[in-house]
């Protein structure tokens, strides 16, 4: 393959992750997410399991769990943004050097720190769905960390996340490019969920957005 063929290739590459990132296609990105959760955890599964619920919250129903799904981004990143840049930079290219970016080494955080970052997101969904009068003992939370400038240290200690509890979540989870963690699950919880609470479930192969 040459330099052309090769370039012709990853300027396809940008163009399914543009539309992948369109609003049109925001249930699949979402299902893709628990997707990924299922496969860390081990869970088979059959594509027509996967619905749209008929009205958010949550995202997308999976047998008994009503999952509700958030990315998490290093501060100031648009995935759409970043992707339409991209593309664009792709197309242009007249040689691969073209391409070529130094980006620095991801800095390794503790798991208390990736934490943190799930509050802002968390305290928005709990006061609005609240004001909507909507029951939060029913959603089941998946944050999915799409990190560039970061990556967790999954040796480091998983505190408890106190403060989500108390918003009443049925379960949260935190989902990676590598690894799964089920954060807390209710009694009521999903059955695959509850029995890996506690677990960090490391993936075969990291894929990410």
């Amino acid at each position: 393959m040459d330099d052309a063929e090769y370039i012709r290739l990853l300027t396809s590459q940008a163009e399914q992750a543009n539309a992948f990132l369109s609003n049109a296609r925001k249930w699949e990105r979402e299902r893709w997410v628990c997707q990924r959760l299922l496969q860390g955890l081990n869970i088979a599964y059959r594509s027509e399991e996967f619905m749209p619920a008929g009205q958010e919250p949550p995202d997308v129903l999976f047998r008994d769990a009503r999952l509700e799904v958030f990315f998490v981004l290093d501060e100031g990143r648009r995935l759409n943004d970043e992707w339409r840049e991209e593309l664009q930079r792709r197309r242009s290219a007249f040689s691969l050097s073209q391409l070529v970016r130094r980006q620095a080494r991801p800095k390794r955080i503790q798991a208390a720190q990736l934490l943190q970052r799930l509050g802002p997101t968390l305290r928005k969904k709990a006061a609005n769905y609240q004001e909507r009068g909507l029951d939060l003992s029913e959603l089941d939370i998946i944050a999915f960390a799409s990190l560039k400038r970061e990556t967790l240290n999954l040796n480091s200690h998983f505190p408890p996340p106190t403060e989500y509890l108390r918003h009443g979540w049925r379960s949260l989870t935190l989902v990676g490019p590598t690894f799964v963690r089920v954060l807390y699950a209710h009694p009521d919880a999903p059955d695959f969920l509850r029995a890996n609470l506690g677990r960090s479930i490391i993936f075969d192969v990291g894929v990410s957005l």
